[in-house]
């Protein structure tokens, strides 16, 4: 049903917008055009006059203080902070360090892109990476309602349900694939219908590219695949993840469904949440070991608010615990290097960082100009094991109707197409650390990428198998020739030189907060900080391994379980 076009009754939303029509016919007209209830609910609180976040730049500071504080209105705490407030009566601030989403650059899945290099992403460099040429990686993060996911390509993957039983075997109780399961098929509006493994009918509209309307190139990318032997998949969150499959995206209508949109839009209709932008946190108030507030800036103005039952901490892998080590909460010697005096010692924070291995894949030039997506750009994604004994698919192959490159690789064509490779399940492990006791200052990024022989040869073997997908026979009437790696590229050893020069993010970020039992871990099963009152972590951070596949879909789970699971300790 997604033409690509932004909305499909533009006269019924300006008509709203203008107060011409009132809701119930916005909703009746929206619904004849094709558009879910969710969504069409969702636009409608988007177009109202009466929901809307408050920048501190307009409004004064609150007085007194709320139940919880969430701190970031990303992918997990846009959804924490929209259950809390709609599943109780507790009252709920949230405070954004970006502004508004209300941006057609978000809005519009084509150009998702372009929204990297827009004034709300923030751009944080890696150290120089040791394994990868000592080069330096960007990693652009969001900062606006829906966080990241305003600007990803809006892959909806749960994960394997491996990577979630891991979890509850090593002492994360109520995070098995079983309990996680409950919590994706309600928060999910599937287009297939509801299912044992699939929800309908939840705020998150999840759609797949309709027939008539998928990219040849992705089509072709699936056909080669089959050739090669690996058998279609009619849902990668279905039955099995593995084979060449149309993605489980977040659009619907020709609309990024971002968290923001789908999650705390609705509930910003409630009075007991409120939503500021332009709110940065810098320290977490605490009294002892218990935390009792947050300290932000409210239109550049240092100030104080205070959190009756708790402050939770949404911020993303990078800022969280960024925002932990700032309050002087974390490793003791790292805290005395720039000078913060230690409060609560825990050595795991800003350890165990993880992200999925992206390379610059396989780019090819084409015989005609690449017709444009009528989605995201990213239509097709296939997982594979490099050999049976892994308990998960630990690498992926994805078709992208762009050329994709590093600048140091800097392809060009005037017509490209690319096939991407992807490391899964990465053994190395990064860091992040302070530069200083200055909020302002960036933190230092260490993803250490391929620093293990594992995910060397797992990225190799993503690579050649992206090359023999596109050099098939369903690529015959398409493709011109391969620009990258290239026919200079031939031996093993051109092959590691080649992988060295194309090693990138993903931009998966996890586990830097990682939650579980062990002296590391910094949060529990129910994401309370150890050794901390009143304080959880609530976003992929907490992860103890990075999951099977994109990470939007499991940060937003998280956001709900953790609702679920505050609202039933209070």
């Amino acid at each position: 049903m997604d033409s690509g076009n932004q909305y499909k009754d533009a006269e019924a939303v300006h008509a709203y917008k203008a107060r011409k029509i009132g809701r119930r016919e916005f909703l009746s007209r929206m619904a004849a055009a094709g558009i879910s209830v969710g969504l069409a609910n969702s636009l409608s609180l988007v177009f109202s006059n009466d929901v809307f976040a408050n920048s501190t730049k307009d409004v004064p500071a609150p007085t007194g203080g709320f139940d919880y504080i969430v701190l970031g209105a990303g992918s997990s705490g846009a959804t924490v902070a929209a259950k809390l407030a709609q599943l109780s009566d507790a009252t709920v601030l949230v405070l954004e360090a970006g502004g508004t989403d209300q941006l057609p650059e978000i809005q519009n899945p084509l150009f998702w892109t372009k929204t990297l290099g827009l004034s709300f992403v923030k751009h944080f460099p890696t150290t120089h990476q040791a394994h990868a040429n000592r080069r330096v990686i960007d990693w652009p993060r969001a900062y606006a309602l829906g966080g990241n996911s305003d600007v990803n390509a809006m892959i909806f993957a749960r994960g394997h349900r491996h990577d979630f039983d891991s979890w509850a075997a090593a002492g994360c109780t109520g995070w098995d694939f079983a309990s996680v399961l409950k919590a994706y098929k309600a928060l999910e509006d599937w287009e297939g219908g509801a299912s044992e493994l699939r929800g309908a009918g939840g705020p998150l509209r999840v759609t797949q590219p309709a027939p008539g309307l998928r990219h040849p190139g992705a089509a072709a990318f699936i056909q080669s695949a089959v050739d090669l032997g690996h058998p279609a998949n009619p849902d990668f969150n279905g039955e099995r993840m593995e084979g060449p499959a149309w993605v489980n995206m977040t659009i619907s209508g020709g609309t990024r469904q971002s968290t923001g949109l789908a999650f705390l839009k609705p509930a910003m209709a409630r009075k007991n949440l409120t939503v500021l932008t332009d709110a940065p946190a810098t320290q977490l108030v605490m009294e002892g070991t218990r935390c009792v507030g947050v300290k932000y800036l409210h239109n550049g103005q240092p100030t104080v608010i205070r959190a009756n039952r708790e402050v939770v901490v949404s911020a993303g892998s990078i800022e969280s615990p960024k925002l932990l080590l700032l309050s002087g909460i974390g490793p003791e010697q790292d805290l005395k290097r720039v000078g913060i005096t230690p409060k609560v010692a825990l050595p795991g924070v800003g350890q165990n960082l993880q992200d999925h291995i992206l390379g610059a894949g396989v780019n090819y030039e084409a015989k005609e100009p690449v017709p444009v997506s009528h989605y995201n750009h990213s239509e097709v994604y296939m997982w594979a094991r490099t050999d049976s004994k892994q308990p998960t698919p630990n690498i992926n192959t994805l078709y992208v109707s762009l050329p994709f490159s590093t600048p140091e690789l800097n392809v060009k064509a005037k017509n490209g197409y690319s096939i991407l490779s992807g490391v899964m399940q990465p053994t190395s492990r990064g860091t992040i650390a302070l530069k200083s006791g200055d909020f302002r200052d960036r933190p230092i990024i260490n993803p250490n990428y391929l620093s293990t022989k594992s995910d060397v040869d797992a990225f190799m073997h993503a690579t050649e198998l992206a090359r023999e997908i596109g050099a098939g026979n369903a690529f015959s009437d398409i493709r011109k020739g391969e620009l990258l790696p290239g026919p200079r590229v031939k031996s093993r050893d051109d092959m590691h030189q080649f992988l060295r020069q194309s090693c990138s993010t993903f931009f998966h970020p996890t586990s830097t907060c990682k939650m579980g039992t062990d002296e590391t871990a910094v949060v529990d099963p129910a994401l309370r900080v150890h050794g901390v009152q009143g304080l959880r972590v609530v976003d992929a951070s907490i992860m103890p391994n990075i999951t099977t596949g994109n990470t939007n879909a499991p940060a937003i789970m998280i956001g709900w379980r953790a609702a679920e699971i505050i609202l039933a300790q209070a």
